[in-house]
């Protein structure tokens, strides 16, 4: 065996790097889930201003006293209220609203229990014209002919029901050359409204550098209980080597859906390409053969 044989292995062995188990092109899925904030603890019973509202049938166009406790010292608007002013004033009878000045923490009040206008649950409404303290008591008031107050419409929400991404020639990756990655994404509306055509942003770079724009397809109109599947091609070049990430954003208003997508790429396959070149005319070399020495022999 040549000598050159056993220093061209170990060469080789150095210089063509272990294979590695994840793909040509590793992916890892990431779902990001918007949390809301947590809300703030309930101040103490102790400390929260009230309102005292007399028992009894009551009617509308009835004159009745409430007791207001715990209130600092200052004007307080009290109004009649329907839909449990879910709408703010929007529920309350301001024309016939009656403001009382508390002198010392409490206060009685006399008050005409005018119609709201809309339907009960009617609450009786109480708000500091001197600062943010309000409050509502509950009040069974009989005599409301007014209709109900508008349903309002949900606000438009999506659910991310798939994130899935899947390479083409997996081969390219393995000597850095140009490919095309598709992005698979399914979208659920769980809504009772279609949500149409929503915003949609697809950016791609390095972790914490994603900053290069991909071209997000419009994503229509997607109706109620409706999933809809998008297949994005996502175009990587030779420059995309280590890892990088695609960052995909759909901005709905009260809860954005965002995605985050990680690939790596290492170009194994050039690397071993090169170092088959090193070492192959090292191995090939046909060995250098030897010239045989004659001994001259004397005669005598």
């Amino acid at each position: 065996m040549t000598p050159f044989l056993p220093a061209a292995a170990a060469i080789l062995a150095l210089a063509v790097p272990a294979p590695v188990p994840a793909p040509s092109s590793a992916w890892t899925n990431v779902a990001m889930l918007a949390q809301a904030a947590p809300s703030p603890s309930p101040s103490s019973a102790a400390t929260r201003p009230a309102i005292v509202v007399p028992s009894g049938p009551l009617t509308v166009g009835q004159r009745v006293t409430v007791t207001l406790r715990g209130w600092p010292a200052g004007p307080v608007h009290l109004t009649v209220c329907g839909n449990d002013a879910r709408r703010g004033a929007l529920d309350c009878a301001h024309e016939q609203a009656t403001t009382v000045q508390v002198q010392a923490d409490t206060a009685a009040a006399p008050i005409l229990l005018a119609a709201p206008p809309v339907a009960c649950p009617c609450v009786l409404r109480a708000h500091a014209l001197t600062g943010a303290t309000q409050t509502t008591a509950a009040l069974p008031l009989s005599g409301v002919t007014a209709v109900p107050a508008p349903v309002p419409a949900a606000a438009p929400r999506l659910h991310l029901d798939e994130l899935r991404v899947a390479g083409r020639g997996p081969l390219r990756a393995w000597f850095g050359l140009p490919e095309t990655l598709t992005v698979r994404v399914a979208l659920r509306n769980p809504g009772p409204a279609d949500v149409v055509d929503p915003p949609f942003t697809l950016l791609f770079g390095r972790p914490g550098r994603a900053h290069t724009i991909v071209a997000a397809p419009p994503l229509g109109t997607i109706g109620a209980g409706q999933v809809r599947t998008y297949e994005i091609p996502v175009p990587v070049d030779v420059a995309v080597l280590g890892k990088h990430e695609l960052h995909g954003r759909v901005d709905v208003p009260e809860q954005p859906v965002a995605f985050v997508v990680e690939t790596r790429r290492h170009p194994w396959g050039l690397l071993g390409a090169a170092a088959v070149l090193v070492v192959a005319p090292i191995v090939l070399r046909p060995p250098r053969r030897r010239g045989r020495h004659r001994t001259a022999e004397g005669t005598g």
